[in-house]
């Protein structure tokens, strides 16, 4: 047959076969093209996946080499040879010259090769995913013994495991807890999660950039979870800001007007204001069984005033279990949201009884909301602190903020207490990336008040804030509140 009459017949006109070829070709190569990029990156892995689960207790481990660490990716882009085209073409430095410039830019940095034995009794060699900065080197000389907190699976996407002489290892461990005042110059995570995942600081900072940032997998939640402990990486030395705070200048609170909750039900209105958890979590999964329960009730109508001989086909009991199924759908949709509304109930007790209420104060860094729009920061003070001790913590606070954004603002995107900052002496201070309704920079009022409740997990590192109500909406709730109060006590 020949094959120019082939035809395939559409609604609106008949297209050769050849067409359909093309398009068929195009849409095996895009989806080609998809499963090829998939595939690249699951074999390259990605950072957004937790790291190895850790082991429990550290292990003392051999300092065996010290080898130059290499530059994050982004330094190394013009070594490739589109790189080097595109730095002739743009008039740039040659690659060598580019990364001599690069490095003269950033200090020098280490990884130091390290040899430990596992409970099994095998020998590993393997670097220390913190890279080390030059002036550390006198605490990791060759033969040095380190404790080191190891990876329950240290093989890496890059090799199995490393030949002495051949080169750094490639397999990853972590300092232990007993370095934090260590400062490191970055990190080194190639291999272990993604096959290159290196970071530089521009200035070598004290703590793990692991211990409390990052997520492991842990036994309680295998894909993935937080390994217990707190950052301890903080950039612009908050230590010296805290030690340099001998005059601070005085800040300005009104604690005689401290508005303390009165009953639960005034926490609960406060940390739901637009009582918008009880129509998600009730009202709402009620209304989504009633609907079931119509349909049912409707089909139950139709079945028993059916006059017709023959009975009912096929569709009509299919939508009779569709019913069904919908109804039990919702019905448990509706058990979970009660249960979740009885742990917000709890927890609005929980911000009754252990709530601190504080000042509080805006910070010198607004974070940029997008469309030219910014929110602010806040500087949360306990009420019950003497003027003095106030005063040192909103100063030391406000310089160390100031100095970080100069630096690194990754770490503000936290709460941080000012104690993990400048140690136990400045507790009873915050610092709050936001406030829920404080709204633009603009629209921030002083003089507000938050309440701020420890989390109830002791892993859990993040505090609940509660948003104090100010003028007629603070009167209009503690009125609410009394009512309630008094017909529960009827």
């Amino acid at each position: 047959m020949d094959p120019r009459v082939w035809t395939c017949c559409t609604d609106s006109q008949d297209l050769p076969w050849w067409v359909w070829l093309v398009v068929g070709g195009c849409v095996g190569a895009l989806l080609l093209f998809i499963l090829v990029r998939v595939m690249i990156v699951h074999r390259s892995g990605t950072t957004h996946d937790p790291l190895p689960r850790l082991a429990a207790d550290p292990v003392p481990a051999v300092v065996q080499a010290l080898h130059p660490a290499p530059l994050p990716v982004w330094n190394r882009r013009h070594t490739s040879p589109m790189g080097r085209l595109l730095d002739w073409c743009r008039g740039l430095a040659p690659a060598a010259a580019h990364e001599a410039y690069v490095r003269s830019l950033i200090h020098d940095a280490w990884l130091v090769e390290v040899e430990y034995a596992t409970e099994a009794g095998e020998r590993i060699r393997a670097c220390l995913a913190d890279v080390i900065p030059g002036s550390q080197l006198p605490c990791f000389v060759v033969g040095a013994e380190v404790p080191v907190r190891c990876l329950e699976n240290p093989r890496t996407r890059l090799r199995a495991d490393s030949v002495p002489g051949a080169g750094a290892a490639t397999m990853r461990c972590l300092l232990a807890d007993s370095f934090t005042a260590v400062p490191r110059a970055g990190y080194d995570l190639d291999g272990v999660r993604a096959r290159v995942e290196r970071v530089r600081w521009s200035e070598p900072r004290a703590g793990s950039p692991f211990l409390g940032i990052m997520k492991f997998r842990t036994e309680r939640d295998p894909f993935g979870g937080e390994v217990r402990g707190e950052r301890r990486s903080f950039p612009a030395d908050p230590q010296g800001i805290w030690a340099a705070m001998s005059h601070p200048a005085p800040v300005i609170r009104r604690t005689e007007d401290a508005p303390l909750p009165e009953s639960v039900q005034e926490a609960r209105l406060w940390e739901d204001s637009d009582s918008f958890a009880r129509t998600e979590l009730i009202f709402a999964p009620v209304f989504w069984v009633c609907l079931p329960v119509a349909a049912l009730g409707f089909l139950w109508f139709v079945t028993v005033n059916d006059s017709s001989e023959s009975g009912r086909d096929w569709f009509f009991w299919a939508l009779w279990v569709a019913a069904f199924v919908w109804l039990l759908v919702s019905v448990g949709t509706l058990v979970l949201r009660l249960h979740i509304r009885r742990e917000d109930l709890a927890g609005h007790e929980r911000i009754y009884r252990h709530g601190v209420l504080c000042t509080l104060h805006r910070a010198p860094w607004d974070r940029s909301g997008g469309e030219g729009e910014s929110s602010p920061t806040f500087i949360a003070l306990d009420h019950r602190l003497d003027d003095g001790a106030a005063t040192r913590i909103h100063q030391a606070l406000y310089t160390w903020i100031t100095a970080v954004t100069a630096v690194d603002t990754s770490c503000l995107d936290e709460i941080l207490p000012a104690e993990r900052l400048f140690g136990t002496e400045a507790k009873g201070g915050w610092y709050l990336p936001s406030v829920s309704g404080s709204g633009t920079s603009e629209d921030f009022a002083a003089h507000q008040w938050v309440l701020i409740t420890a989390p109830q997990d002791p892993e859990d590192a993040h505090p609940t804030v509660t948003t104090v109500p100010q003028g007629k909406a603070f009167q209009r709730m503690r009125a609410k509140a009394r009512r309630q109060a008094e017909r529960s006590a009827r």
